[in-house]
């Protein structure tokens, strides 16, 4: 028996908009009048088709949020994303009762108890415990993974009620990042389980969303761009966060340079240095406070790809989201290109799922993205290419 259809997929058949081809071209229109800084910003392929396919963890960022409440101005974002029981001929309505209400309130309590006061318990005890002994293995996204979407753990209700008869003195790091969590909830649309699991991921540096970025040129000369959003569950600033980054071939050292930000500043600290490796820090000014986000981005210039293609992204931290794409110019044609999920025990899973391999004028365009990785993990993509003619 077929699962039930989500209520996105639904209206996107009435709307024949349920190919991706056809999605992206509604996408940027609507982008186009909502804001036109988002045309080109849809999903990938993959992406799309586990939204329709009720496969997607949680909400989408913020982004795509904004334009499908554009598309659908009846419906908040949430409601989109759950099961539709009317039948695929049947065009469901948005709930006006919810519809009426942004997905961003408390829910009423249901009795004289203080809920919110119990919800907040239930998260700083998550937290207070977690910067007594921080969370290792598989204690983080894990239980993200087995559970459904739109389960919540029992008594966890966001956003908090964060309100305090206590005397204003300096807050403590554990009621901090609690509220920190409450304000990223509702600025990022996170769902109500995924924070409650962040808050089990107190005392870690947690990557919200890592980008890698491959721009190779005919020659397989390499510009790598990197930007991490960083999220410090710990109790203490961060200043530094140490990185590597290694090429078979290269013309000397690799030069590494950061990039423009408009709240902090980043300076890279060479802590080893070999022809094609380089071990590095980034220092950061002012220091990311316990609970803030902030994104730290850089460049690496210097390395080639001659003979073997392919890249290993290896995952120190908590990371929420990666997101690997590489451009490889002046190709003939892309022959094959694979994508494997290390695990941290060293068994390896395909990652085919969310790959998407593209030709487009002369450039290979490839991008593979993962989700609720863990420590120790890597991601490797291999592609192969034959080259234009000179």
């Amino acid at each position: 028996m077929d699962a039930q259809p989500v209520v996105l997929k639904v209206l996107l058949q009435h709307r024949h908009l349920q190919t991706h081809r056809a999605f992206c071209r509604e996408y940027d229109r609507v982008a186009a009048k909502a804001d036109p800084t988002l045309r080109g910003g849809w999903p990938s392929k993959a992406q799309f088709y586990r939204w329709i396919s009720g496969e997607l963890v949680g909400l989408p960022y913020p982004d795509h949020c904004r334009i499908l409440e554009s598309m659908f101005p009846d419906w908040k974002v949430d409601q989109l994303f759950q099961i539709h029981d009317g039948g695929i001929d049947f065009v469901p309505e948005p709930d006006k009762a919810q519809a009426a209400t942004p997905t961003t309130q408390p829910i009423p309590p249901t009795g004289p108890a203080d809920h919110s006061s119990a919800t907040m318990s239930t998260v700083l005890d998550s937290i207070e415990r977690g910067l007594e002994a921080p969370a290792n293995g598989q204690a983080g996204w894990s239980e993200v993974r087995a559970r459904p979407r739109t389960v919540a753990p029992p008594g966890v209700t966001f956003p908090l009620a964060l309100g305090t008869s206590e005397p204003e003195t300096e807050e403590a790091p554990a009621r901090r990042i609690a509220r920190s969590l409450v304000a990223l909830a509702k600025r990022v649309r996170l769902p109500d389980a995924e924070v409650a699991r962040l808050a089990k991921l107190a005392g870690h540096i947690v990557e919200l969303d890592v980008a890698c970025s491959l721009d190779i040129d005919d020659a397989g000369w390499a510009t790598v761009t990197y930007s991490h959003q960083l999220l410090n569950l710990t109790n203490r600033p961060i200043k530094r966060l140490t990185r590597e980054l290694w090429f078979e071939t290269t013309d000397g050292p690799l030069t590494i340079e950061p990039s423009p930000s408009e709240d902090r500043k980043v300076a890279i600290q060479r802590t080893h240095d070999m022809n094609n490796l380089s071990k590095f820090a980034c220092h950061i000014s002012p220091g990311i406070e316990p609970g803030d986000v902030a994104t730290i981005s850089y460049l690496c210039r210097g390395g080639q790809f001659v003979h073997d293609h392919y890249w290993r992204q290896a995952v120190p931290r908590y990371t929420r989201h990666l997101t690997l794409t590489i451009r490889h110019r002046g190709v003939h044609m892309l022959l094959n290109c694979t994508a494997i999920e290390e695990q941290a025990d060293g068994s390896e899973v395909s990652a085919t799922e969310d790959l998407v391999c593209t030709d487009n004028d002369g450039d290979a365009l490839i991008t593979v993205t993962r989700d609720y990785l863990q420590p120790s993990q890597a991601v490797t993509l291999r592609w192969e290419v034959t080259r234009a003619a000179s």
